[in-house]
């Protein structure tokens, strides 16, 4: 393939933000994508076009690593306003975007417009690297390696990466700069949305500048390979790329404003168009599909005031099965489990195979509750197996079958672990399958294999509760502590619900 560079010029460039155009909900389907919006059909198939242009260039650019048999679709929700992603809460007035990974769902919401294209790329960027085989990376590097490859552009006969990020570039030209030794630290302890956002902006151009300046690609790999391996951030920073970080970071500043930065451009391989289906959903979507998808990730602060917008909203729309299955889904997530088993027994009469349903009809006898009886559990277990036939991809359900066999206590049994281990290969994104799948390793005395699961959990640039968690068992992994290790699952500090970016 060959491929020149070419220079770019410093600039800022105005940004648009389009409406939906109705509401018409339709779902573009391809290879790897789901895309949800009210939008028009030619702008969802251009949205999942792209987005499957974009994942070819990432494996392309990462040494072609091997995608995963079976791994699931990313969902992806095109809103006119990503509050409308969160209907039973709130999201911050400078967010534009944000990907989510929960025991319940794993996808990616974006605004329209050019700068919606830039976060939607940003954030399926991080799925694609927590999808990358257990690396570790630092924390910085996270977001600097999402917001280098955001700028990409498809054109008819060609593709461009590496481009200047003309929102960080000019944050970082209005003189918004951290200390370079926070921005590597291994905890950089951010502070309010100034502080976050010259974090975003300087890990881009750190990026850029160890991808992209001679004789430092070579420097980058080995400083990964170091944090990788459990080396300090800093530390390693210093070891491998430059040991004076004051020095480097006035050569960083000197390259932001100089004439020097370049980006990539290359002729198209040829390859055959994406396929995109594209349906047509109910008109139930319009009101209850992102109530839904809301549901998966998190429960109201509101429980009652919740289910009661749900009933109403889904009795608009009686017979519809996505308003009835919305509606049992809230009652099994908010309200009385017997009557969502009800309602849920009833769409099973009209779909018995229906791997979603089978699998919320386990959830309805609350298999992981310290009460529930012997019997429930297995009910719960033959449900699920029922579920897994149905459809042998959904990790959902492999996750809450190896939930309940870890009640058991002692080594798991082989099976199980292989369950589980199949359950992380498909969903690495997801805190609770990175925990779960380490504790039952550690029970099955493989620590070392434990302690690279946790890894890219405990290097989450983001400052969760299952991040830390996760660098705590890390810890006792890495010295071989399984005492130590089984204690403090025992009393974790975190549930590890959901990570978010």
């Amino acid at each position: 393939m060959a491929m020149r560079i070419c220079r770019s010029l410093l600039c800022i460039v105005a940004l648009f933000v389009t409406t939906a155009a109705n509401a018409t909900w339709r779902v573009a389907e391809t290879a790897h994508f789901r895309v949800y919006g009210e939008q028009s059909e030619a702008l969802l198939r251009e949205r999942a076009v792209l987005l499957e242009d974009y994942s070819a260039l990432l494996r392309m650019l990462t040494d072609g690593v091997a995608e995963i048999d079976g791994a699931p679709r990313l969902d992806i929700f095109l809103v006119g306003s990503v509050k409308e992603a969160r209907p039973f809460g709130t999201v911050g007035s400078n967010v534009a975007g944000f990907y989510a990974a929960s025991p319940g769902r794993i996808a990616a919401y974006s605004e329209l417009g050019e700068f919606g294209k830039t976060i939607l790329l940003h954030e399926y960027t991080h799925h694609f690297m927590l999808g990358g085989r257990g690396v570790a990376y630092p924390r910085w590097y996270v977001e600097g390696f999402a917001e280098y490859f955001s700028t990409a552009l498809f054109k008819a006969k060609t593709i461009e990466f590496g481009g200047v990020s003309s929102f960080r570039a000019m944050q970082l030209v209005r003189g918004n700069w951290l200390p370079l030794q926070r921005v590597l630290a291994n905890d950089p302890k951010l502070k309010g949305a100034d502080e976050t956002s010259a974090y975003y902006a300087e890990s881009w151009l750190l990026t850029h500048y160890l991808h992209r300046v001679p004789g430092q690609s070579e420097k980058l790999r080995a400083y990964l390979r170091a944090v990788a391996g459990g080396a300090d951030s800093l530390a390693a920073f210093q070891q491998h790329v430059d040991p004076d970080i004051r020095a480097f970071e006035l050569r960083l500043k000197s390259y932001l404003k100089g004439s020097k930065i370049t980006y990539s451009r290359f002729d198209r391989p040829a390859s055959t168009p994406a396929s995109v289906s594209v349906t047509t959903l109910s008109p139930a979507a319009d009101p209850l599909l992102l109530m839904l998808t809301s549901l998966e990730f998190s429960v109201p602060s509101d429980p009652a005031k919740a289910l009661a917008s749900i009933g109403t909203a889904a009795a608009r729309f009686p017979a519809d099965p996505l308003a009835e299955r919305t509606l049992a889904f809230a009652e099994l997530r908010l309200g009385d489990r017997q009557r969502a088993a009800t309602l849920i027994d009833a769409l099973l009469a009209r779909a018995p195979a229906d791997a979603t349903l089978l699998r919320w009809r386990a959830m309805a006898l609350a298999p992981l509750a310290r009460d529930t009886s012997t019997v429930a559990r297995g009910e719960a277990r033959r449900l699920l197996v029922r579920a897994s036939r149905a459809d042998p991809g959904d990790w959902r359900t492999m996750l809450l079958y190896s939930q309940i066999a870890g009640l058991r206590g002692g080594a798991p049994i082989a099976s199980d672990l292989n369950v589980m281990l199949r359950t992380h290969e498909l969903a690495p994104q997801v805190d609770t399958v990175v925990l779960t799948t380490a504790a039952l390793l550690a029970q099955a005395d493989r620590l070392p294999e434990a302690a690279v699961v946790l890894e890219p959990l405990a290097n989450s640039p983001h400052d969760s509760g299952a991040a830390r968690f996760a660098g705590t068992l890390l810890e006792r992994a890495r010295a071989g502590d399984k005492p130590g290790f089984l204690v403090a699952m025992r009393q974790p500090e975190t549930t590890a619900a959901n990570g978010e970016d």
